[in-house]
């Protein structure tokens, strides 16, 4: 009988690209009784899906399963197009978010397609196939065929059944490819979120069991996985089951081993902050907007007062955290978008990840975007170009406020000392990205050099042009503290700093102002070393 090739596709080699989607309908079709063997195939956007495709058909398979993501449609369609062109005996289907796009016709190139989990609704179509049935004749919940949609996604796996790739040996093959991993502990969000996969279908919160993650984070640990990405989309959701996931990975998890969760910042409380600040983690925040009218717009509640309450809670305990925002949702303008990186760069997250507004197939955001004036591009992923309250300019003046921060903020590290640059001159975070931005272009500085190097010789050129000159050697004596302290925790390697004050009045400037500080300390030539030694930094 000839084999099942599970075949996915990522833009590039990195955490995110593990494939774990991939790997679950792998494991469990392996673990199906009379079905061909399952393998998998990995492949990334600047591979050739033409010459992937007549290699995958040299090896005869019984059937090509997709994992379609917006961003690897295309590919796919061309790698799909050209296995029907050369054997048209193969059977492909596909699963993964994208197939919700299918709902309006399943495409020439495929035979059926996957709504929602797939574990399932695809074994159940493979079974049949086999057994003789027809694709087209087929009618099971989940699936889209050439004379069928279903009107259900797929049924819900019970999670404590389901096989374990890590656990199984399944994700062995991949395991050795990778230092970074995906791993799945919850299923599904009861949040409504309207540009958000996750905001379709049923809204069940699923866990997999407590024993099983003990024993996958055992499997981790032993292929010494360096960074793991906690596939929760609200982690916190259930607190206690936190606590508990979180006493774990304290008591197991080596100390070299990073995990990033995704969490809602209203749930934290004083013990699971603590937690976070014990482990070796970073956590990412959706706030997409501070306004209160733009989060009702897309099925979001916001309590302001709260979500700063409790990001900054985590600031004090040391936690590092990001803070995503979008750009283009419905009922934002480009004034109620500063008004967002403004105060996300109030709180003080060590980034802030900022998007453009995909209309990601079957979301709420999608399905209503005429009737909101969200207009899309032609780029794969559907990033709007404009909205009814945010022209062409305005998504510009935007994407250039987004650099800026990139570059200054997040490349740059700068959210310990940004503070005092801004209480300086008396200008906003916005109005800071756009001066660097027309300061980069005016003296043609590339954004490929040394980000520190920029940012010293923009913060001296600007406190000069605003008579801000005395401040300088306070502020870059400032800035580069904190670019060595970054520098020896990103790489646990020495260095010597040339500072005009002292490191222990620098510190003051987390509490007084940067003219205040020049008044009333002194100026001290020094050069410190700043060391990473077991129990933390050390000046010498």
């Amino acid at each position: 009988m000839n084999h099942i090739e599970i075949h996915c596709c990522a833009i590039e080699k990195s955490i995110m690209s593990f494939p774990m989607g991939a790997l679950c309908i792998k494991t469990t079709i392996n673990y199906t009784e009379g079905l061909p063997e399952a393998e998998l195939f990995q492949h990334f956007i600047p591979d050739d899906p033409i010459a992937e495709a007549r290699l995958a058909v040299s090896r005869s398979p019984f059937a090509i399963g997709l994992s379609m993501f917006i961003w690897n449609s295309r590919w796919f369609q061309t790698f799909a197009n050209e296995i029907r062109t050369l054997a048209p005996e193969v059977l492909l289907f596909a699963g993964g978010p994208h197939t919700i796009d299918f709902s309006k016709g399943l495409p020439s190139w495929l035979d059926f397609a996957v709504l929602g989990e797939g574990e399932i609704s695809s074994v159940l179509a493979l079974r049949s196939i086999l057994d003789g049935k027809k694709p087209e004749n087929l009618q099971i919940d989940g699936l889209i065929t050439r004379k069928f949609i279903s009107p259900l996604s797929s049924k819900l796996p019970d999670l404590s059944k389901l096989v374990s790739p890590f656990l199984s040996g399944q994700a062995d093959s991949v395991i050795s490819e990778y230092d970074s991993v995906l791993w799945e502990l919850t299923r599904g969000c009861p949040f409504t979120c309207a540009f958000c996969f996750e905001s379709r279908g049923k809204r069940t919160v699923r866990d997999y069991p407590l024993d099983r993650i003990s024993k996958e984070l055992d499997y981790l640990i032993s292929h010494n996985i360096q960074n793991v990405f906690v596939l929760d989309p609200t982690f916190n959701l259930n607190i206690e089951r936190a606590k508990t996931i979180m006493r774990l990975l304290l008591e197991i998890a080596p100390s070299d081993m990073h995990f990033t969760f995704e969490i809602r910042a209203e749930l934290v409380d004083e013990e699971l902050a603590s937690m976070f600040a014990d482990l070796n983690c970073s956590l990412q925040i959706g706030l997409q907007s501070i306004d209160e009218e733009v989060s009702r717009n897309i099925g979001r509640r916001l309590d302001k007062k709260l979500f700063d309450e409790k990001v900054r809670l985590l600031a004090s305990k040391g936690v590092s955290f990001g803070l995503d925002v979008i750009i283009g949702l419905p009922g934002d303008n480009l004034n109620k978008f500063r008004n967002t990186i403004n105060h996300a760069v109030s709180l003080m997250p060590s980034n802030i990840d900022c998007f453009v507004l995909s209309l990601l197939p079957g979301t709420e955001l999608a399905l209503r975007a005429s009737e909101l004036g969200l207009v899309p591009g032609s780029d794969v992923e559907r990033t709007v170009i404009r909205t009814a309250t945010m022209d062409e300019h305005d998504i510009r003046v935007a994407l250039s406020l987004r650099q800026g921060m990139d570059l200054f903020y997040t490349k740059g590290q700068s959210c310990m000392w940004i503070h005092c640059i801004l209480e300086t001159l008396n200008i906003t975070a916005c109005n800071l990205f756009s001066l660097f931005m027309k300061w980069m272009r005016q003296t043609n500085r590339s954004e490929d050099e040394d980000i520190w190097i920029l940012q010293d010789d923009f913060v001296q050129s600007l406190f000069e042009k605003t008579g801000n000159a005395k401040l300088i050697p306070a502020m870059k004596s400032f800035m580069e503290l904190h670019q060595g302290i970054c520098y020896v925790t990103d790489t646990c390697e020495s260095v010597t700093l040339e500072l005009s004050y002292r490191p222990e009045d620098l510190s003051n400037l987390d509490s007084i102002s940067l003219s205040e500080f020049v008044k009333t300390h002194k100026m001290h030539h020094c050069t410190p070393t700043i060391v990473m030694e077991e129990d933390g930094i050390r000046f010498y």
